[in-house]
C-alpha cells in the first residue's frame, strides 16, 4: 500500500509567550511556534511574510508571490516556499495565483486549524486502535 503525501503538516512548539507584549516580538513567537521560522531563516523572512499577510488581510485584500517579490525583495522560489508552508500548515489558502488567510483573521485560522489537527489525531487515534486490536496489545479497561 502506497502512504499518500500529506496535504497538511503540522509543526507546533511549546515555546514559552514572551514576557512583554509587542507586536513584533508576538509575531516573532508565533512564526516559532508554528514551526515557521528556521534557523537558517536568518534575514526573518517567515516574520516578514506573515506581517505582509496581516496587512493585506486587514485591508481585504490577498497577496501574490509578485508583491512579495517586490515588496520584500524575495525571489520567487523563497515566496512561493513560504506561501506553501503557511499553505500545508492551514494558515492560508490559495485563490488562483493570490493568496490570503483562510480565515478573514488569524484568530479564525488558528480555530480552523485546531479543528484540522483535532480531526487528524482523530483518524491516528481509529488506525492505532484498530492495530492494537489486531495484534492483540492489552488494554485498561
Amino acid at each position: 500500500m502506497e502512504i499518500e503525501e500529506p496535504t497538511q503538516e503540522f509543526i507546533l512548539r511549546d515555546i514559552r509567550k514572551p514576557i512583554k507584549k509587542g507586536l513584533k516580538t508576538d509575531i516573532e513567537w508565533f512564526c516559532k511556534c508554528m514551526g515557521f521560522m528556521e534557523p537558517r531563516d536568518k534575514e526573518r523572512v517567515a516574520i516578514s511574510i506573515l506581517r505582509e499577510i496581516l496587512k493585506t488581510s486587514k485591508s481585504g485584500k490577498r497577496l501574490t508571490s509578485k508583491y512579495l517579490i517586490d515588496e520584500l525583495k524575495l525571489s520567487r522560489g523563497i515566496a512561493v516556499y513560504y506561501f506553501n508552508r503557511f499553505i500545508k500548515a492551514g494558515l492560508m489558502r490559495r485563490v488562483g495565483n493570490e493568496y490570503e488567510l483562510r480565515v478573514q483573521n488569524l484568530e479564525g485560522s488558528i480555530n480552523e486549524i485546531e479543528k484540522d489537527v483535532l480531526r487528524v489525531i482523530s483518524n491516528i487515534r481509529d488506525i492505532a486502535i484498530e492495530i492494537d486490536d489486531r495484534m492483540g496489545l492489552l488494554k485498561r479497561r
